[in-house]
């Protein structure tokens, strides 16, 4: 039985794959959460850049010497947290969402330990957290953003030099959108607990004598859970489009990297 024979510039092409496929799937949404154990993260990297390797991805120059080759590795696992993490933003924005939801209703005590970011949450942010990962694996947009991230290899070959300066720019204007869709979410709720908060203002002028205190916590916890259960629908809806749009951003981003 005949070895197959692994040349050098073949083995240096894996490398720089697996560097950009397990940056990207470290911070990819679900596949890199804390739940995920750590073997199966570096199996479902070390798959994708098997079917990488074998689909022909574009690779420009071997480097000469090994600082080049660090720089490279390093180029390619800078763009893989570029992508991947450029695809959280919805999810952190739905998460920053439901904990501002949380702190304005008094459930600031009722956090629990989320193991998809290994911190504690309130479970608003829980909540709408798994609200996104629900739209986003029905709507099959992690195929999209999969294909997408193929086509990478592609529009930024291996082993080209340089920082992707371009797309670091794009990705940080980005970044704001995180803060745009907390406020779009979260606003519904807010406004009324807002109101509330005004009300019972009225209530402790004109009533000295009650405890505002005592009566305004359940009444900001059960309006806060009303007005939540109203604007699941919309919340939905806003986040499949943010989701969608997302998309858009992705390719939009690589394409600024060239």
């Amino acid at each position: 039985m005949t070895w197959p024979v692994i040349s050098e510039a073949e083995a240096l092409r894996f490398l720089l794959i697996l560097a950009r496929a397990g940056a990207f799937v470290a911070v990819f949404p679900v596949l890199g959460d804390g739940a995920v154990p750590m073997r199966i993260k570096a199996g479902i990297a070390g798959a994708f850049s098997l079917l990488l390797a074998g689909g022909g991805a574009a690779f420009a120059n071997l480097p000469e010497h090994w600082l080049g080759l660090v720089l490279l590795m390093g180029r390619e696992v800078l763009i893989g947290l570029i992508l991947g993490s450029a695809v959280r933003f919805v999810f952190m924005g739905a998460q920053f969402a439901g904990q501002s939801i949380g702190v304005q209703m008094g459930l600031g005590a009722a956090s629990l330990f989320d193991p998809s970011t290994d911190v504690s949450v309130m479970v608003n942010g829980r909540f709408y957290y798994l609200l996104a990962v629900l739209l986003f694996l029905s709507l099959n947009l992690h195929h999209a953003f999969l294909e997408n991230f193929g086509r990478s290899f592609q529009i930024l070959p291996l082993g080209e030099g340089g920082l992707p300066m371009g797309g670091i720019e794009q990705w940080v204007r980005l970044s704001g959108s995180v803060l745009l869709l907390a406020v779009r979410l979260s606003l519904p709720v807010i406004a009324a607990l807002l109101l509330l908060d005004i009300a019972l203002g009225f209530m402790a002028r004109l009533v000295p004598q009650m405890n505002i205190f005592l009566m305004g916590f359940p009444l900001k916890i059960a309006l806060g859970f009303a007005v939540l259960a109203l604007s699941v629908g919309p919340a939905g809806r806003l986040l499949a489009e943010s989701c969608r749009r997302m998309v858009g951003d992705f390719q939009t981003i690589m394409s600024w990297m060239r």
